[in-house]
């Protein structure tokens, strides 16, 4: 993390901490500094337009897929070690034990991690982080923050950067040169924005707000990832004034986020386009198959009569 963002986080998480306890983990999102927010993230949107996605762009069209693929492997297996750490603190030990074998298959037969042989070994790959085991630890998420050039998270989940920080950054451990260490994450920052073009295209052409858009996509994320789809998951805010289809309606455009997000994380969203089917006519439908059985029947008792 740049020496320039470091306090940034680092203020910005113990100025919010104290409010974590008091958001409960399925309740409606929590953005009391929306107006903040707001600006903040017409910043990182600006900032993203003119530099960082015309510099992804130039890296996809550049590099060669297999190229492309091996980097986003490499810098993956180094988030193992972050993994690993989490499984462990979460009490997840045979998940820990998994994703160590991975991180060790990778890091010798794959070259560094640049091939993933693991993933077809059957080692799935997991994502745990420093803000979902402070949930797991019972700590609130605390109001939504948008951080300059990192975007969206919470109070938790920023505390849960300075704590990666300081432990498992492993390029801050392992590189002493800052020139290469600023280099290995501008690389990581790019190739992950490669990743995400898609997603972000579709951002740019939301029919609803953008930012709703994307604080609630991250939002539903980050509960499902700390709660492993354990816990009911409801998104928008207290007085947004969405009825049960308006919520449904706009899970709808988070759905196609996961789509196009090419690490298709958030697989579980996809199960809430089955609540959108299930509406009222669908019942009916339902209900017109037993209205047919019936008339069928009471034509077959006259039949019989009449004989």
């Amino acid at each position: 993390m740049p020496t320039i963002i470091r306090p940034l986080v680092t203020l910005l998480a113990m100025l919010t901490l104290s409010a974590c306890a008091s958001n409960p983990p399925t309740g409606p999102v929590y953005d009391p500094y929306e107006d903040i927010n707001r600006k903040i993230y017409r910043f990182n949107t600006t900032l993203d337009n003119a530099i960082l996605k015309p510099v992804a762009r130039g890296y996809r069209y550049v590099v060669p897929d297999p190229v492309e693929v091996g980097i986003g492997n490499f810098f993956s297996n180094l988030d193992d070690i972050t993994v690993i750490a989490n499984d462990l603190l979460q009490g997840k030990f045979r998940q820990a034990g998994s994703d160590t074998g991975r991180f060790l298959y990778n890091s010798t037969a794959g070259v560094l991690g640049i091939m993933d042989f693991a993933t077809p070994a059957g080692m799935v790959k997991h994502n745990e982080s420093f803000g979902q085991t402070f949930g797991v630890w019972g700590l609130g998420e605390g109001p939504f923050v948008m951080l300059p050039l990192l975007g969206p998270n919470n109070a938790r989940s920023s505390a849960g950067l300075v704590s990666e920080f300081y432990t498992t950054d492993i390029q801050r451990h392992v590189v002493d040169d800052n020139a290469t260490s600023y280099s290995l994450t501008a690389l990581e920052v790019v190739a992950l924005r490669a990743r995400l073009l898609s997603a972000g295209n579709l951002l740019d052409t939301a029919a609803l707000d953008p930012y709703l858009l994307l604080r609630d996509f991250w939002v539903q994320q980050h509960r499902t990832a700390t709660w492993d789809g354990k816990r009911e998951v409801r998104i928008g805010t207290a007085d947004d004034g969405l009825d049960d289809l308006d919520e449904l309606d706009e899970l709808d455009q988070l759905d196609a986020l996961d789509n196009a997000d090419e690490l298709d994380e958030l697989d579980e969203l996809d199960r809430l386009d089955a609540l959108d089917n299930a509406d009222e006519l669908d019942e009916l439908d339902e209900l017109d198959r037993l209205d047919a059985l019936d008339k069928a029947d009471e034509a077959t008792d006259a039949g019989s009569l009449t004989d």
